[in-house]
């Protein structure tokens, strides 16, 4: 595993404006598997009163996804589809996903993601497909040029 690339997604996540929205945090695990908190917040229910399913299906994506890019070092991958099966309610609490590289080609990889409560209780679960664009790649300072383009984040010179 790339210590170094783990780090780069790290900091990409933290500066990317969705975890502000989401108030959420990323880390890697020792096998390179992604694990995201978010911390509960009344502006993220529907109607009814608990965590919006869009909400959840953006931690399976945000699961996949990084877990996925860790197996390409500096290399863009997309995500070409996913789904999110929701099977309990997360009760108000604070969520946490995690994810797994089914398959890891040379053109597409395969990942699953989990959504648990607080309790530990499984929240939702899903699968994904992300295509790996190697003529794409993935530069720290590009990042943080696009960030500062949209005005989120500028680092000082």
């Amino acid at each position: 595993m790339d210590r170094e690339w783990i780090s780069i997604l790290e900091s990409i996540y933290r500066r990317a404006p969705i975890s502000r929205t989401l108030n959420s945090d990323i880390w890697f695990d020792e096998e390179g598997r992604a694990h995201f908190v978010l911390r509960f917040d009344p502006s993220f229910c529907h109607p009814l009163g608990d965590i919006h399913g869009g909400i959840i299906s953006a931690m399976v994506d945000n699961a996949i996804w990084y877990t996925a890019s860790a197996r390409y070092p500096r290399v863009w991958i997309t995500t070409v589809e996913f789904h999110t099966y929701i099977v309990k309610t997360p009760d108000r609490q604070n969520i946490y996903s995690e994810g797994w590289v089914i398959h890891s080609g040379k053109r597409l990889a395969v990942a699953r993601a989990e959504v648990k409560r607080e309790d530990g209780e499984l929240v939702a679960y899903g699968t994904g497909t992300l295509l790996v664009l190697s003529h794409i790649k993935l530069d720290h300072e590009e990042v943080e040029r696009k960030l500062c383009e949209i005005g989120y984040i500028c680092k000082s010179s």
